[in-house]
């Protein structure tokens, strides 16, 4: 019993302890005083990147956790899966029009979107496109969105396409906020990305090479 008791009270502190980190300000730079505008514009400058961390999705269907490296370039990225996934390793990779799913067993499968890719071949519904934006801590350009943001403009909340996009950390370096953790709430999907080193981020621009160790 005492045990039990003991185990209780660390993870309440546990979940304390996040909880206060999630909400802990950012360095007090230029980053600090960013309206949202000026941050938006400076995070949809950003169009290369290397992510590594954990995916897990939660469905009545399906469930997986797989480790993910996600490494974009403009428009072109690669995005691989692996862990204990239900047809082992996969990556998607590809450009706009043209998207190629490589399954573990070598076998290749095209679609014109990765949406089509996952849900014809692995039965997952997972907006990839979206994720382009959302992963950055912004909004699909174009389309309406309901948006909530902490003291310094730093999206919290995210509604859009059906999706509820919570950000509950991000990464503070270089006068640049990047997220670090993501949930993703659809009917009947939970989608957790915990993302533990953002590198070789590149605004358009060119001027500046960023890397970010979470």
């Amino acid at each position: 019993m005492q045990n039990i008791t003991k185990y209780i009270i660390i993870s309440i502190l546990a979940g304390l302890l996040c909880a206060c980190t999630s909400q802990m300000p950012p360095a007090q730079n230029a980053n600090y005083r960013l309206s949202w505008h000026a941050r938006q514009q400076q995070l949809s400058n950003i169009n290369h990147w290397q992510i590594r961390g954990l995916v897990s999705m939660r469905s009545s269907q399906k469930n997986f956790n797989a480790f993910l490296n996600w490494n974009q370039q403009n428009s072109n990225y690669g995005i691989y899966l692996s862990g204990p996934l239900d047809v082992g390793a996969i990556k998607i990779y590809g450009r706009p029009g043209k998207f190629i799913l490589q399954t573990s067993q070598t076998k290749k499968f095209v679609a014109k979107t990765p949406e089509q890719l996952m849900q014809q071949r692995l039965g997952w519904h997972l907006p990839i496109s979206s994720l382009y934006y959302w992963i950055r801590g912004i909004p699909v350009p174009s389309v309406h969105a309901m948006k909530y943001f902490d003291n310094y403009h730093r999206l919290t909340e995210l509604d859009q396409q059906g999706w509820q996009i919570h950000y509950t950390r991000y990464t503070n370096l270089s006068n640049v906020s990047l997220p670090g953790l993501i949930i993703m709430h659809y009917p009947g999907i939970t989608v957790k990305i915990v993302i533990n080193k953002w590198g070789g981020v590149v605004p358009r621009s060119r001027d500046q090479v960023l890397n970010f160790v979470n």
